[in-house]
């Protein structure tokens, strides 16, 4: 049985795995463990992390169904020990886009404790870059940001959400002072907001943008050190992630789920070239658009 599938199209290589790799937190990493380009052929995450790994499927050892050419499926059924069924679907195409639909379903109630919505998350470990920050609009300008401290004004909100609308996570404020097992690093909001449902990041003249389908139960968080060590003397590997939030009303156990997202790997032209990117991809793939 295959562990890995290496996919190419244009000017992107990927390779996709699944969990069965070893690396630097154990067998966990599955999702884009390559991502390569001819403009950069080093690895854009980190070599024994991995990208876009979905929490459904991650350290629960799902198996690759299908791959080809340019398209890779993992699949993971539901059981005993994680009562969940996802599918997820990796495939790039020309000249440097990647996408990713991961399709879920519930046979038990999966919400967190003392949570009416469920969480749905993806990390993506960053290698070594240069610049740790994410981009984003906020309050119609360009901001940059990268929390300071693993755990910490992690999460960020979306500005087209009134406030009264967006969760409130079950804090205690004990829960301040000790270790972050006690609740999800991600349980703490940044004061700014995104204001369209994309980011991006660069890496060296690269840049790697991520481009979000149902934005209204969109969140973005991240982490300065969540990649590990860096090869950068003095610096840690950032993690870019993104979670969808599934209100209360829209949640039912045995439904299935769809969340769809483009990435675009490529030479960084110019902030009006991510609009245009971010335009494209809501055109194309006829994603919902704020």
């Amino acid at each position: 049985m295959n562990k890995c599938a290496m996919i190419q199209a244009g000017e992107i290589q990927a390779i996709i795995g699944d969990d069965s790799r070893n690396g630097m937190g154990g067998t966990q990493y599955c999702g884009v463990w390559s991502l390569t380009s001819k403009h950069r052929p080093f690895n854009a995450f980190g070599n024994s992390y991995a990208g876009i790994i979905p929490s459904e499927m991650r350290s629960k050892s799902p198996k690759i169904i299908h791959y080809d050419d340019c398209s890779c499926t993992l699949e993971r059924k539901a059981d005993k020990e994680y009562p969940v069924s996802s599918r997820a679907e990796y495939k790039v195409s020309e000249p440097h886009y990647m996408e990713h639909i991961f399709t879920f379903a519930d046979t038990e109630d999966m919400r967190q404790k003392n949570c009416s919505f469920r969480v749905v998350a993806w990390c993506s470990y960053i290698n070594s870059p240069y610049d740790p920050h994410i981009y984003f609009l906020s309050n119609g300008k360009w901001y940059k940001y990268i929390s300071p401290k693993h755990g910490v004004k992690a999460s960020i909100a979306p500005s087209y959400i009134s406030a009264d609308k967006i969760e409130e996570w079950p804090i205690k404020s004990s829960w301040r002072e000790k270790p972050l097992m006690d609740r999800p690093f991600y349980w703490d909001w940044h004061n700014r907001c995104f204001d369209l449902p994309f980011y991006y990041g660069r890496l060296d003249d690269m840049v790697l943008l991520f481009i979000f389908d149902k934005p209204r139960w969109l969140r973005f968080f991240c982490s300065p050190s969540g990649g590990g060590a860096s090869i950068l003397k003095g610096k840690s590997c950032p993690a870019w992630d993104f979670m969808w939030i599934i209100p209360s009303n829209d949640y039912s156990i045995g439904k299935k789920y769809t969340f769809r997202l483009r990435m675009v790997y490529k030479k960084f032209v110019s902030n009006d070239d991510i609009i245009a990117e971010y335009k494209k991809a809501v055109k194309e793939l006829k994603f919902e658009s704020v």
